[in-house]
């Protein structure tokens, strides 16, 4: 299982160093046009913006995806390998990293599209409900 991963250029990359290498080429202005996170527009150092990638998952995995199918330039795959998390995914020994693309509008909309095929659970939600409801006549859930 883990020869397979090892094909992955995602596996054992920290989130800095991807970060870094990205904003070298793109620059941080250029990336926040194309992945389309406010956060990008106002770089406020790579501390704060990789601890704000860990907090939200979707934004992770849109920058993830953006390093493996712009910056690596590896084959896009199709939509079910798409709605896996990007560092689980296996990519064939035969398909090799190439050069980084231009950023056009196409590749902005296939960003995306395959931002939209992952589905997200928000974990704020399902603590709400797991709390009692709200009593009026015991505010204090006092029993």
């Amino acid at each position: 299982m883990i020869d397979n991963k090892l094909n992955n250029p995602l596996y054992g990359l920290k989130m800095d160093q991807l970060l870094t290498e990205i904003s070298e080429h793109y620059g941080w202005p250029l990336l926040s046009d194309a992945l389309r996170i406010e956060r990008f527009q106002f770089h406020t150092g790579m501390k704060s913006t990789v601890k704000f990638l860990r907090n939200y998952q979707w934004a992770k995995d849109k920058v993830e995806n953006f390093y493996l199918y712009q910056f690596k330039n590896l084959p896009c795959p199709d939509d079910k390998q798409l709605a896996i998390p990007p560092r689980d995914r296996l990519i064939p020994v035969e398909q090799q990293c190439g050069s980084p693309v231009d950023i056009t509008a196409e590749v902005i909309e296939e960003i995306d599209r395959a931002a939209k095929l992952r589905i997200y659970t928000d974990n704020a939600v399902s603590r709400l409900s797991k709390e009692p409801a709200y009593d009026p006549s015991n505010p204090w859930n006092v029993k």
